[in-house]
């Protein structure tokens, strides 16, 4: 897939850049993710704190709610599937359409427009706030400049919505290619970033002239970014940037829904990225079952607890309701709740999930998982001309090992390694590669000096521990 190259790349990029600027400029008068720092876990659960209140809690035993919503559709009933010894996760339910692959590369053209998405967003900061400045002390005109800016801001959301929303359904038609989609996807992510700054500037300013726009109208725009940003996006930004090499990434996708994940190979760690959006979990204009909980936060992590039980059991830590910052998620009836568990990387929260007040249901979903700790089962292996190939797994669209080595003498071996006949890297110094497993079956070859050994093994079956 083609990108575009980094803000940080040669000359010949930022000029491709200026001019996608020049030509992309917004009209005049045109209407229109970041997580908070750690908090540590404590040894006890705390006092529950007010129910308006973000919390942050470790530890306890929650009771299973899910049979509350026995009488909601199937569709919105437990769309995060349960795994022994590891996280649960967030799935596409019966609605899938498309299971296959794409490689994020780098790309001028791609650079241009994915520039010129992000210029064209980062504007609305700069209107913003050259607008508000303008007028003075005055402090109606102010007002009117809030409620103005808050319009022009739902207004380029609904834009990306709508392009997300048409480059998911021509890639379902076989209109655009996986390289394309995770091009558009790639753009859209880089100019919902730069729209959530505006959106942050207008709640600050918002604040300052006696609230004209509502908090829970600002913690919605918030919530609509939610689909359009994650870091499987960012990864392949990066690459069609030049600034790190080809990504390829796994890509499920439903009639509106999408899960992608990818391996982020770092200097000294590995780790497994996952990021999915199930649409049909949510229900923006349902009343939010939460509140009506005397505690609402404790309410959803109640909830989030039953629907993720390992993570839960082996947290290092929660929050609920930060994730953002102010006007906090739930104030639009979506609650978020982060957890850290032994399977994640070095950050304090592995697991990132945001429940839908009306279904109770998860709709968004991130995961990092460090891959030295995840856990597998053997799948198959294959000895040929003095080389052996091993491959464990985990389940489809999850992270799959590949080992070669002398047979001989337990030697690692670095070896090309193909996927269902798609080459996907060689393995390390240790003999290693690690992979996104394809489903129901992979094929899994390795080549190195002039031994080719092959191996077809099921990436779905017992599940993992």
């Amino acid at each position: 897939m083609s990108g575009p190259r980094s803000l940080h790349a040669p000359a010949i990029a930022a000029t491709l850049v200026l001019a996608a600027a020049l030509v992309l400029a917004p009209v005049a008068g045109l209407p229109a993710v970041g997580g908070t720092s750690a908090t540590p876990s404590v040894p006890t659960p705390a006092p529950a704190p007010p129910s308006d209140a973000p919390q942050t809690v470790a530890g306890g035993d929650y009771a299973d709610t899910r049979a509350a919503d026995a009488r909601l559709p199937a569709a919105l009933r437990e769309p995060v599937r349960s795994e022994r010894n590891t996280t649960a996760y967030l799935t596409l339910a019966a609605d899938l359409e498309t299971r296959q692959f794409g490689t994020a590369t780098f790309d001028v053209g791609g650079a241009v427009a994915t520039d010129g998405g992000s210029t064209h967003s980062t504007y609305e900061t700069t209107w913003l706030r050259s607008s508000f400045t303008d007028v003075g002390d005055n402090r109606t005109e102010r007002q009117r400049v809030v409620e103005r800016s808050a319009d022009r801001l739902d207004a380029r959301i609904t834009a990306l919505e709508r392009r997300e929303s048409r480059a998911l359904e021509r890639y379902n038609s076989d209109a655009i290619s996986a390289r394309s989609y995770l091009r558009e996807l790639a753009a859209i992510d880089r100019a919902a970033g730069s729209l959530r700054e505006a959106v942050n500037l207008l709640h600050t300013y918002s604040s300052a002239v006696g609230q004209p726009v509502s908090e829970r109208r600002i913690a919605a725009q918030k919530v609509r970014l939610l689909s359009l940003e994650g870091p499987v996006r960012a990864q392949v930004a990066a690459s069609m940037y030049g600034d790190q090499p080809p990504t390829r990434v796994y890509i499920e996708t439903s009639s509106q829904g999408v899960i992608l994940a990818t391996i982020d190979r770092g200097p000294f760690t590995q780790e497994y990225l996952r990021e999915a959006y199930v649409p049909s979990a949510r229900d923006p204009d349902g009343t939010d079952r939460f509140g009506q909980s005397g505690e609402k936060l404790e309410a959803a992590r109640d909830q989030a607890a039953a629907l993720y039980p390992w993570a839960f059991e082996n947290q290092g830590g929660t929050s609920i309701g930060t994730f953002t910052g102010e006007p906090f998620l739930y104030k639009a009836g979506v609650y978020s709740v982060r957890v850290g568990h032994p399977h994640g990387t070095s950050r304090t929260y592995d697991l990132i999930t945001f429940l839908d007040g009306g279904t109770r249901d998860v709709f968004r979903e991130i995961q990092y998982k460090d891959l030295s700790a995840v856990p597998t089962v053997f799948a198959d292996e294959n000895t040929s001309d003095g080389v052996r190939l091993a491959v464990e797994r985990t389940r489809t669209g999850g992270p799959m090992r590949v080992t070669v080595t002398n047979a001989a003498t337990g030697e690692p071996i670095q070896a090309t390694v193909l996927v269902n006949g798609e080459r996907v890297g060689t393995t390390d110094i240790e003999g290693e590669r690690w992979v996104v497993a394809p489903g129901p079956t992979a094929t899994v070859t390795v080549a190195s000096e002039g031994a080719n050994v092959s191996t077809t093994v099921f990436s779905d079956g017992a599940p993992t521990g």
